[in-house]
C-alpha cells in the first residue's frame, strides 16, 4: 500500500514562475538522495539503508508537488517536508481524498 499527498500552493502562478528554482531550493534539503529529469526528486533518509522501499518521490507537476511513498516516512524526511510549504512561498498538503495532511 502506498501513500500520496499534493502540496498545494497558496500562489499557483507564482509556483509556475518559480517552479525550477524551487526544484533546485527543494533539492539541497539534506534527505534527497537523487533526481530524475527535470521535475523529480527523490528523498530517503540519510541515515537510513542505500536502498530499499524506504524513499518517497517527489514530482513538481504544472500545479503542485506530489509526494508518493510506499511505507511510513522517516523523522528526517518528514523534517524536510515540514520545510516543502515555505521554500513554495506557502502551500498546504493534501492527502489523496483531499483532506488536510501534516507532517
Amino acid at each position: 500500500m502506498g501513500y500520496e499527498y499534493d502540496a498545494l500552493p497558496d500562489d499557483p502562478a507564482a509556483y509556475r514562475r518559480r517552479r525550477a528554482a524551487l526544484i533546485e531550493a527543494v533539492a539541497a534539503l539534506p534527505s534527497v538522495c537523487r533526481r530524475v529529469g527535470e521535475r523529480e526528486l527523490w528523498l530517503r533518509d540519510p541515515a537510513g539503508p542505500a536502498e530499499g522501499w524506504d524513499e518517497a518521490q517527489l514530482v513538481f507537476g504544472d500545479d503542485c508537488v506530489r509526494l508518493a511513498c510506499m511505507t511510513p516516512l522517516s523523522a528526517a524526511v518528514r523534517a524536510d517536508l515540514r520545510a516543502l510549504p515555505q521554500l513554495l512561498g506557502g502551500a498546504r498538503f493534501v492527502d489523496d481524498d483531499g483532506e488536510a495532511a501534516a507532517f
